[in-house]
């Protein structure tokens, strides 16, 4: 097996830093991280409730009262998973998922305010 690359294409990180708040030390942190959690590159709906019912929605449902559809952790995952999953094959790319992360404003300020935490 080949060793999964842990540094994100200059083009990637050129995009990222121009659409995001992120240093570029935290791009590279997160990728890392989405390189740990799946090693495939690739993420199902599963892994990414499991990640995100651990990390943003604890955060999220805490200070802020969640609509019907997104009232439990499982109904938030598949709502964002089902809008990020752009090619309907029940996985996310890292490209879709970063495409997704940045299409929503409230998934960036989450990832960022989580970047405090981690450290």
């Amino acid at each position: 097996m080949g060793k999964q690359n842990s540094k994100l294409r200059p083009e990637v990180l050129s995009d990222l830093r121009e659409n995001t708040e992120f240093t570029d030390h935290e791009l590279q942190e997160w990728y890392r991280g989405f390189l740990k959690d799946c090693p495939s590159g690739h993420l199902t709906v599963d892994e990414f409730k499991r990640i995100y019912t651990k990390a943003i929605y604890k955060m999220v449902s805490s200070v802020m009262k969640m609509p019907e559809d997104e009232s439990t952790p499982e109904k938030r995952t598949d709502k964002i998973f089902k809008q990020m999953d752009t090619d309907n094959d029940g996985e996310l790319s890292l490209e879709e998922f970063i495409k997704g992360a940045k299409s929503d404003p409230s998934i960036v300020r989450l990832l960022q305010s989580d970047q405090g935490t981690s450290r």
